[in-house]
């Protein structure tokens, strides 16, 4: 997916330009984006784009609602409740314990397009990444974290800095990867800072990280550049699987003066893309 671009959804005139950005999800936020006093008219408006939420032409589409710990985050998923579709993905923010995400896999139980939807839970909250393990590892649907260090740091009292924040995002990533989860990372704040935000997505694509939130459609191309495989990597990992079908059974062998054995194999395959059972191109 590499970027999942923020629209508050109050902004929905603006729904055509984000979906044409280039990101591959367009993420209609019911939360943070939109003022208390917006909610009512900017839940109005994302019935008025029902139609639209499901199998667009250009890329996914989410919802982010807010905390299920308030008013708003009910009224959130009453909302979303009426449509006759739901989205692609429904992103849970402030989660900090499996009941979070058993709670919303519960109140959506009565949509019949259920099970066709994707959860993301945010973890953004000293206490969502004390318990990333047993949020990832939830019997409720999941099927991406995402860490919102605007919010952690809010209560840290710690900077965003990269070399501030790797432990809180390795927490995660190694909680996403042993639960075959996706990681997402945050936004980069400062959309007029394109060398900033290429530094923090290289390093967060570097680490294991599936794809990173965009706040501004600039920062879109940004992040797609960042976590899209060069064009040096995809011919390393052809030339991987090649040498290992021509030393089928002969167990570690050399590419480029470096020797290749599972776990790089396995790096290879991901750069390509592929499932297990997939053969590569």
């Amino acid at each position: 997916m590499k970027s999942l671009l923020f629209l508050p959804a109050d902004k929905a005139h603006l729904f055509p330009k984000a979906t044409a950005s280039g990101a591959g999800c367009v993420v209609l936020d019911l939360e943070d984006g939109v003022c208390e006093k917006q909610k009512s008219a900017a839940r109005d408006l994302l019935r008025g784009l029902q139609d639209e939420l499901r199998e667009h032409e250009t890329c996914e589409i989410g919802v982010r609602i807010s905390s299920l710990s308030t008013p708003s985050g009910l009224e959130d998923v009453l909302c979303l409740l009426e449509l006759a579709h739901l989205p692609d993905w429904i992103f849970l923010p402030k989660c900090e314990s499996p009941r979070d995400l058993e709670q919303l896999d519960h109140l959506l139980r009565a949509h019949p397009g259920k099970e066709m939807v994707r959860i993301c839970a945010l973890l953004e909250t000293p206490a969502g990444l004390s318990n990333a393990e047993a949020i990832a590892s939830t019997h409720a649907p999941l099927h991406a974290l995402a860490f919102g260090y605007a919010d952690y740091t809010a209560e840290t009292g710690g900077t965003m800095g990269w070399n501030s924040l790797v432990w809180p995002r390795g927490q995660l990533l190694n909680a996403a990867v042993q639960n075959h989860l996706w990681a997402i990372d945050g936004v980069f704040l400062d959309f007029n800072d394109p060398e900033g935000l290429e530094d923090e997505a290289r390093n967060a694509r570097d680490m294991g990280y599936n794809g990173k939130f965009a706040i501004h459609p600039s920062q879109v191309s940004v992040v797609n550049s960042c976590f899209e495989p060069s064009d040096e990597e995809v011919q390393w990992a052809l030339n991987v699987l090649e040498k290992q079908k021509d030393t089928a059974g002969q167990g570690a062998f050399v590419v480029d003066g470096k020797m290749v054995d599972a776990p790089v194999i396995l790096r290879a395959r991901r750069l390509l893309g592929l499932s297990d059972g997939d053969d590569h191109p």
